[in-house]
């Protein structure tokens, strides 16, 4: 099931991306509308993060195209701000908080500039928005998992960007981290903007994401959650996990699920 939108956000057609020479993705066609939260679901393996970093421009594409807001790319690169994996990141790197939130507000200011009491309070204000305002001068390598990606988070925001791509932004966070980051992307969508989250939590995607894209390789659906959180799709993107599926399509009998629900 894939379900096309008019003036999308993203428009990918045809994608086909390889690792010597073997496909990691292939023929992934999809457009995605503007100001909605969407999630990016499948098994272990199934190029998740390879889309993001494929859209990014961070691998080479093997066939297909990418067009962000109608654009290439680099036309339109400081509209779109990037989550890496935390895992990619060396946090080693000597850097107080506020520095690497600060990093954010860098693509605006020009080649020349420095930053300055504007981009220090954007800083400051993502900050609160994350709940770590209190660790301003506090050195990145000295704090938890879930407190680097909040400060990852933040980051992203100081760049004042239309849409946002995160690569698994809740891994090794807990449920209160992972509830409070939701609740701001919810904010950021409900401002306009797009947000787009590799994910691995079914359960939690049904309650917060607007619109779902199911990846196994290759695109199994992309639409409205309403239309793509079904049992036959998610056999599609899973196979035979029975557990897991077993779980989720009890979830979606339960009539205290809505997937209308935003």
């Amino acid at each position: 099931m894939i379900i096309n939108v008019d003036s999308p956000v993203l428009e990918i057609h045809d994608l086909t991306v390889s690792y010597d020479q073997s496909p990691v993705l292939w023929n992934v066609d999809l457009s995605l509308p503007a100001g909605k939260l969407i999630g990016i679901l499948g098994p272990n393996g199934a190029g998740k993060s390879t889309l993001i970093k494929a859209i990014m421009g961070l691998i080479p594409i093997t066939g297909g195209y990418v067009k962000l807001f109608d654009r290439e790319l680099n036309d339109v690169r400081s509209r779109i701000s990037y989550v890496p994996q935390r895992e990619s990141v060396d946090w080693n790197f000597p850097a107080s908080v506020l520095d690497v939130v600060m990093m954010g507000t860098y693509g605006k200011l020009g080649l020349f500039r420095r930053p300055g009491k504007k981009e220090k309070k954007i800083a400051m204000d993502c900050l609160e928005k994350v709940g770590m305002q209190a660790f301003v001068d506090r050195q990145i390598s000295e704090l938890s998992g879930g407190q680097q990606q909040r400060v990852f988070i933040a980051r992203a925001l100081a760049q004042e960007a239309d849409l946002y791509l995160m690569d698994e932004p809740f891994a090794g966070v807990d449920m209160a981290t992972e509830t409070a980051i939701f609740q701001l992307l919810q904010e950021m969508t409900a401002a306009g903007k797009t947000v787009i989250v590799v994910h691995h939590d079914i359960h939690s995607a049904m309650n917060y994401f607007d619109w779902i894209i199911m990846l196994n390789l290759h695109l199994v659906a992309s639409g409205p959650k309403a239309q793509v959180v079904t049992e036959e799709l998610l056999r599609k993107t899973y196979g035979g996990k029975l557990n897991l599926l077993t779980k989720v399509t009890d979830i979606i009998r339960q009539k205290d699920f809505n997937p209308l629900k935003s």
